[in-house]
């Protein structure tokens, strides 16, 4: 059964997505280097996991449009594959110092900004129960156990 959403869901929501694409902006990649940067960033936090197939389902992308960007990545000396220990038919991707930098380097702008925006709009008790709905946001995002 659906539960009834209230207009405060909706703006709540509405906000987040506000958020997010502002970050997006502020790491200053087009729409074609954000669909990479994703895949970076899900090589970075899948660590060992890091797969073709793992970064599909992590990141909700068809594994024809990561086959391509994994392409790309890896000539462009961002990302190494290599083959599984065991399975030989599996990849297993990580990435290379340079790889490392550029996601290093978006994650500082983003986090400048959103560092700036709250030093100047919010006050200091205001940043104080923000960064503590991010704890609260961490829990909507965990993975449900069955």
């Amino acid at each position: 059964m659906r539960s009834a959403v209230s207009p405060e869901i909706s703006q709540l929501r509405a906000q987040l997505t506000r958020l997010a694409r502002r970050l997006r902006q502020e790491a200053r990649n087009d729409p074609a280097s954000w669909a990479r940067m994703l895949v970076i960033s899900a090589i970075d936090r899948l660590g060992d996991a890091a797969t073709p197939s793992a970064i599909a389902r992590a990141e909700d992308m068809r594994s024809s449009q990561v086959a391509a960007l994994l392409r790309d990545l890896a000539a462009s000396g961002l990302v190494l594959r290599r083959p599984h220990g065991i399975d030989r038919r599996m990849t297993r991707l990580a990435l290379t110092a340079a790889g490392h930098a550029i996601l290093g380097e978006s994650r500082h702008r983003r986090d400048a900004w959103l560092a700036d925006a709250m030093a100047a709009h919010l006050t200091e008790e205001e940043r104080g129960r923000l960064l503590q709905a991010g704890l609260l946001l961490d829990r909507l995002v965990a993975p449900t156990v069955p």
